[in-house]
């Protein structure tokens, strides 16, 4: 498990609250929160890295960008309902004492994803937010979509693979999109590269 830097890991179901939501000195949290955002397109690998990744950080929650915007019918504004909806989420981690969040969805435009930063910065002034831009070979990124559909009920091969076409070609800009990170190697080995570049700040 890994522990941030500064932290004295509390054991969070057992650690004394205090009346604000943060923890007493048996649980001290006396270290920077993280918010870590993993964009990418859909099929890429973003839930599966965001779940390994969230088991490796200590007082840690993931938010997951389709999850949390899966509504029939979807939302007229559905960054909007998005980022709002992670604003609530957070505040209400927070009070349980977590401090560090993963959160993945695909963000196509440098806006959207300035939008939720500033948002994320609001919550809690002295965070540090990093994006990383999920990048992967098409041909992988097509099979990786390909073998998914055999756990599921409805076959959506058809719709995902031009869903991927147009959310590859919107993420191509890349340099504002977040920090490029090859996906290719098992999650295994992309959180130890993950925390390595989250420790070396930048």
């Amino acid at each position: 498990m890994f522990t941030w830097p500064k932290a004295t890991r509390s054991n969070l179901p057992d650690a004394t609250r205090l009346t604000d939501g943060s923890t007493s000195s048996e649980g001290d949290t006396d270290y920077e929160p993280m918010f870590i955002v993993l964009n990418g397109p859909l099929g890429i690998g973003k839930s599966t890295l965001a779940e390994a990744l969230t088991e490796s950080i200590d007082s840690c929650v993931w938010l997951d960008g389709d999850r949390l915007t899966a509504a029939n019918p979807p939302a007229g504004d559905e960054m909007e309902h998005l980022h709002s909806t992670i604003e609530l989420l957070v505040r209400h981690h927070r009070r349980f004492g977590y401090r560090h969040f993963v959160i993945d969805h695909v963000w196509r435009t440098p806006p959207a994803l300035a939008d939720l930063q500033r948002r994320l910065i609001a919550i809690e002034t002295g965070a540090e937010v990093r994006c990383f831009l999920l990048t992967l070979a098409i041909d992988e990124n097509l099979r990786r979509i390909a073998h998914r559909q055999h756990a599921r009920a409805i076959d959506e091969r058809a719709f995902e693979q031009r869903t991927v076409v147009e959310e590859r070609e919107a993420l191509a800009s890349g340099s504002e999109l977040g920090e490029p990170l090859d996906v290719s190697a098992p999650p295994s080995e992309l959180v130890e590269t993950l925390l390595r570049r989250l420790m070396s700040r930048g």
